[in-house]
């Protein structure tokens, strides 16, 4: 028998707030453009328990997630390997520790106060969905919006920048994931695409979860249910639209999002949880006719609920020896000395602070003795024929696209942006030709590893890793 809940709470932090996502912002939040949600899903089945939590959040990693997730799993009594958090990568959300680009001690209050509401907020939610279990069927179907290109452009030089490819890989597809009543009324709905959610440029100063907000409005108007938006393999993709350049971009908020939710609509009308096809019957009109009517389902679904969870070792670039490292330190740390002596505002006093601390944290790194690699985590969860794959990273839409091609299940999703933060994870081909460089400065956020503080790059083929572990994982799913 499977059981189904969900609860939503707003998550909007108070405003005076740093956001994430746009180094050259300058600000503040000063307003709300849309309510931040945090949604849960629980599903349950005779022995095992899994639960999603969708949240409007750029990035959330280190103890935060480690809280999040466990609080989660206390309150639902499963294992915290059950629990698959994914976050919207919404450019217009706070930024938590370890991503941001200030040294304000009150700012700093403020994001430990917020993230402590965070963590308890996930312990209401996981309780008020416990408490509202029912009986639920669950199906399970694809549909494709065309919202998002390519963003590596090559230069007249051949260096990338941030741009458009209209040659470049894009997944356009949309996993929607219906979970029904036993009378065929949604209880809750999943949808899963992957586009950086960027709508909403620099210049705004309001909270956004960007384009799944009006995504999810027009689903929850028909649906009449909550709905959880699922990022999954944005890192090389922006919206059509491109990044927004004026301080209100919600018209092309709106519009992609409502590509979004009517693709997501048309698709929750193929999908059909209470009825089979029936054989056909004959009438009469004016001449023989013929129709296959739905009739009730035959037997009661049993689908089988599992999760299961490997870490990954990703090797990175070797280190530069400590002189070299304590040198990139000292440059940086002048460097940004002279920004806030010249009173610099927006992007190169926060790029300033951004590389200062990664110079930091390198030398440590190196005078520690650290190895030279990072640890990532595969989820798997399976919901009968459908598998949810998840990497905490900005995965690329050529990964996300190759799991599911060789996937042994019906329907495969593979999200990225889940259960932390590791990194971009870009494919072999999109790093430089001649490597990646701790004194290089790139045109493209895919070769920004400072910001996730890596002491250096993921080498490549991380990338292929992780989808062949990720290919392996779901091979040992389906055979069990």
């Amino acid at each position: 028998m499977l059981l189904a809940g969900i609860s939503r709470a707003i998550i909007t932090p108070p405003l005076g707030m740093t956001m994430l996502g746009y180094a050259g912002r300058e600000g503040a939040a000063a307003g709300v453009d849309m309510d931040l949600t945090a949604t849960l899903l629980v599903l349950r089945d005779d022995s095992t328990t899994i639960a999603i939590l969708s949240a409007d959040l750029a990035l959330v990693g280190g103890q935060l997630f480690l809280d999040s997730r466990a609080t989660i799993a206390s309150a639902l009594e499963t294992a915290p390997d059950h629990v698959l958090i994914n976050y919207n990568h919404t450019h217009c959300g706070p930024a938590l520790k370890t991503y941001f680009y200030d040294t304000d001690r009150a700012l700093s209050a403020m994001r430990d106060r917020y993230e402590q509401s965070f963590v308890e907020t996930c312990g209401i939610l996981a309780a008020e969905a416990a408490g509202n279990l029912r009986r639920a069927r669950v199906g399970t179907a694809a549909g494709e919006a065309r919202i998002g290109i390519n963003r590596r452009e090559a230069d007249t030089d051949g260096s990338i920048f941030l741009g458009e490819n209209p040659n470049g890989p894009v997944d356009h597809e949309v996993r929607v994931i219906r979970v029904d009543d036993l009378e065929g009324r949604p209880i809750a709905v999943a949808f899963a695409h992957g586009c950086h959610t960027v709508t909403m440029g620099p210049k705004c100063l309001a909270y956004s979860p960007d384009y799944p907000g009006p995504a999810r409005r027009i689903i929850e108007s028909h649906a009449g249910c909550p709905s959880l938006f699922l990022q999954a393999n944005g890192g090389n993709v922006n919206p059509i639209t491109g990044i927004g350049g004026n301080i209100d971009d919600s018209g092309n908020k709106n519009r992609l999002g409502g590509i979004l939710g009517g693709e997501v609509v048309k698709v929750l009308g193929g999908i059909h949880t209470e009825s089979e096809r029936g054989p056909r019957v004959f009438f009469g009109m004016l001449s023989k006719a013929a129709m296959y009517p739905r009739v009730p389902l035959r037997s009661e679904p049993k689908p089988r609920i599992e999760a299961r969870e490997v870490e990954i070792e990703l090797p990175l670039y070797p280190f530069p020896s400590l002189p070299e490292s304590r040198e990139l330190e000292r440059r940086y740390a002048e460097e940004l000395q002279r920004h806030i002596q010249q009173g610099t505002r927006g992007a190169l006093l926060n790029v300033g602070h951004v590389f200062h601390r990664w110079a930091r944290n390198l030398v440590t790194a190196v005078e520690s003795g650290r190895k030279p690699s990072v640890t990532g985590r595969i989820q798997a969860l399976r919901i009968g024929d459908l598998a949810i794959t998840s990497f905490p990273g900005e995965t690329f839409a050529e990964a996300g696209m190759e799991v599911k091609r060789r996937s042994p299940f019906s329907h495969t999703a593979f999200l990225g942006y889940s259960n932390g933060a590791v990194s971009y994870v870009p494919t072999r081909e999109a790093y430089p030709a001649d490597g990646w460089s701790v004194n290089g400065r790139y045109g493209i956020p895919d070769m920004h590893f400072k910001d996730y503080g890596l002491p250096t790059a993921l080498l490549p083929g991380c990338s292929e890793a992780i989808v062949e572990r990720s290919v392996s994982l779901l091979g040992e799913m389906w055979s069990s």
